[in-house]
């Protein structure tokens, strides 16, 4: 695939997100009311819809949650090991940001536009498994103790579960039910990149070269710990593209919500946000491109 077709893939996916910038800055905008139907309604309807057509062997499952273990840990490694060398240490915000991509607002149209709905369904396992690392892992960092009854109040964990199921039984769901959650499911995409432009534009930037390396580390560091972990694991084809594609992803924006919401480093986590997704315009095409080129 040529340079031309790899830009065909990324422009819709930031010109979307540049939408809902720009559109922010026009109208005020209460996002809360956005995420709850996503996080209520869309995701867990894409979930169904993309697991249930899908099917996938227990070892691919088990796979890719390793592989995201694997990610996450690796990068949060390399923070430390930067926390480290510049004294750092009480910044333990920074942890998120680094370990913690946007696997959904940008890993989920990309996959699709880049692989078709096979790739979505990869790009959609990859995300329940951060989802569930992001509310148990991600707020110990940010709060000190565990997050785990966090986890039972996400609609995604029980569509996820319910969706493997059936999917490893071999049982399809009625025409009519998939019909309605992949209608349900078609909104994720969009409301994800507006969604996303509209939180980057009441982001500060400070801390400039902590945000830049932290960046760095999530999107470079991202692409040669899922290279090196797929490599290892011996996944292949369509899922080492896709893990890798979403592994290479900015910080997530939920990584900014948590820490504004225990008091941990929200600035800096807020600006490693934004400019890792400033950088990952660069990033994402170069890492596409690569991908493209691998058998």
């Amino acid at each position: 695939m040529d340079i031309l077709n790899v830009l065909q893939i990324v422009f819709p996916v930031f010109c979307v997100i540049a939408i809902g910038y720009i559109f922010a800055g026009i109208k005020e905008i209460d996002l809360d009311p956005v995420l709850d139907i996503l996080i209520y309604i869309t995701i867990p309807a894409l979930v169904i819809s993309s697991l249930s057509q899908k099917s996938f062997l227990p070892a691919e499952l088990i796979l890719t949650a390793i592989s995201v273990i694997g990610v996450v840990l690796i990068c949060g490694g390399l923070c430390y090991i930067y926390l480290r060398i510049t004294r750092r240490t009480d910044l333990k915000g920074l942890y998120l940001p680094t370990m913690f991509m946007n696997s959904g607002n940008m890993a989920f149209p990309l996959a699709f536009l880049a692989f078709g709905s096979e790739g979505l369904s990869v790009a959609v396992l990859y995300y329940v498994s951060i989802s569930i690392l992001v509310y148990t892992l991600g707020i110990y960092i940010a709060k000190g103790t565990g997050g785990m009854k966090e986890i039972f109040r996400l609609p995604l964990i029980y569509a996820a579960a319910i969706s493997i199921i059936l999917n490893l039984a071999h049982i399809k769901l009625p025409a009519f039910v998939l019909d309605t959650t992949t209608m349900m499911g078609a909104a994720t995409i969009p409301l994800m990149q507006i969604s996303l432009g509209v939180r980057l534009r009441s982001t500060k930037i400070s801390m400039i070269s902590t945000s830049i390396t932290a960046s760095l580390i999530r999107i470079a560091g991202g692409v040669a710990a899922a290279y090196i972990i797929v490599t290892l694991l011996g996944i292949e084809g369509l899922n080492k593209k896709v893990i890798i594609l979403a592994s290479s992803m900015p910080a997530a924006v939920i990584t900014f919500i948590m820490s504004h919401k225990y008091k941990v480093d929200s600035a800096l986590v807020a600006s490693t946000v934004a400019i890792s997704t400033l950088i990952s315009v660069i990033t994402t095409p170069l890492v596409l491109l690569w991908l493209m080129t691998m058998d």
